[in-house]
C-alpha cells in the first residue's frame, strides 16, 4: 500500500443513540457501517448505569425502537450508495426463565425495521459457526438442549446473520487510485461473495460477552468500501472493527457506551501501524 496513505481512527465514549452530540461538526461522511448490536436481554454486559445499556432492556419493542435511533443516525451519515452491515444472531429464550422455549428472530426484526427507516435490504450472508450452548439458550450449559437421544430436542443455534443494507442514491465514484488499491484478490473474492461463510470460527471472549471475529469485519470492509473510506461502528466494543479498518487502510469511527470496553479497545490499539492515527475521546 502506498506510503502516502494515512488513516485516522476516532473512538468515542458515549451513546450511539446521540452520536451527533459526540462527533465534532461538520458531520463526517461515512461510507460503510459495520457493527454487531447488543444481544437483546441475553448477554451480561457491563453495569447498566441507569438504563443506558441496550442489552439489558427486557421489552422487545422498546429494544428495537432504541436500536432504530442508532440506525436512523447511521442512515443520515452514510453517503448515497453507502452500505450497512449488521452481524446478529437470533435469541433463544429458555423455558426455565420465560415459561416456554421461544426463538426470537432478531435478524428478521432488524431487517424489517431498517427497511421501514429507508434502507434498501440486500441478500444477507449466513455465518455458520461452532456455537456454545450457553449462548443459545439462557442458563443451559449442558451438551443436550432437551432429553438426550429422544425426539423433540432443540436444534442448536449455530448460525448468525450478516444483514446487508444500502442507502438509496446513485453509485459511488471512487478515484482511479482508490479502485486500484481496493482490488480484491481472486481467491478472496470467490469466498467472500458466497452467501454462506463456514470458514470463520467464533471469537474468544476478551473481556466482552459477545465479540465478533476480526475476520468478519475485515471481509466486510474489503467487500463494501474503498481504501481511504471511513467506516463507522456505533457499537464498537473492544475495537474489532477499528483494527480491521486499520489493516484495510480505511479510516474509522467507533462509539462505545461502556468505559471498560473502551479501555480494552485502547489497549488493543496501543501499537497502531505507521499509517494509522488513533484518537480516543472521553468526557
Amino acid at each position: 500500500m502506498g506510503d502516502s496513505i494515512t488513516t485516522t481512527h476516532h473512538l468515542y465514549l458515549g451513546d450511539a443513540r446521540r452520536m451527533e452530540d459526540l462527533l465534532a461538526p461538520p458531520a463526517p461522511q461515512i461510507h460503510l457501517v459495520v457493527t454487531s448490536p447488543p444481544y437483546w436481554n441475553l448477554k451480561q454486559y457491563a453495569a447498566d448505569r441507569g438504563g443506558a445499556q441496550l442489552g439489558h432492556i427486557d421489552d422487545r419493542d422498546v429494544f428495537l425502537n432504541q436500536l432504530n435511533e442508532v440506525w436512523k443516525r447511521c442512515l443520515d451519515l452514510l453517503v448515497a450508495g453507502g452500505r450497512m452491515c449488521i452481524v446478529v444472531g437470533d435469541v433463544c429464550r429458555s423455558r426455565r426463565k420465560h415459561g416456554r422455549h421461544v426463538v426470537e428472530p432478531l435478524h428478521s426484526h432488524l431487517l424489517v425495521e431498517c427497511q421501514k427507516l429507508g434502507f434498501d435490504p440486500l441478500a444477507p450472508i449466513i455465518w455458520k459457526k461452532i456455537a456454545n450452548a450457553t449462548t443459545e439458550v439462557e442458563g443451559n450449559a449442558g451438551t443436550f438442549l432437551g432429553k438426550p437421544y429422544e425426539p423433540n430436542a432443540i436444534i442448536k443455534n449455530d448460525l448468525e446473520y450478516v444483514l446487508l443494507f444500502r442507502k438509496a442514491g446513485g453509485y459511488r465514484h471512487p478515484t482511479k487510485e482508490q479502485r486500484a488499491l481496493s482490488v480484491i484478490e481472486k481467491a478472496d473474492y470467490a469466498v467472500w461473495f458466497q452467501q454462506v461463510w463456514d470458514d470463520v470460527p467464533g471469537e474468544q471472549r476478551r473481556g466482552h460477552p459477545a465479540p465478533f471475529p476480526k475476520e468478519i469485519a475485515r471481509r466486510l470492509i474489503g467487500m463494501f468500501s474503498f481504501v481511504g473510506d471511513t467506516v463507522l461502528d456505533p457499537f464498537c466494543g473492544i475495537g474489532t472493527t477499528t483494527l480491521a479498518a486499520m489493516e484495510m487502510y480505511r479510516s474509522s469511527i467507533g462509539i462505545e457506551i461502556e468505559p471498560q470496553y473502551l479501555a480494552l479497545a485502547r489497549k488493543r490499539l496501543r501499537a497502531p501501524p505507521p499509517h494509522a492515527r488513533v484518537h480516543i475521546h472521553e468526557p
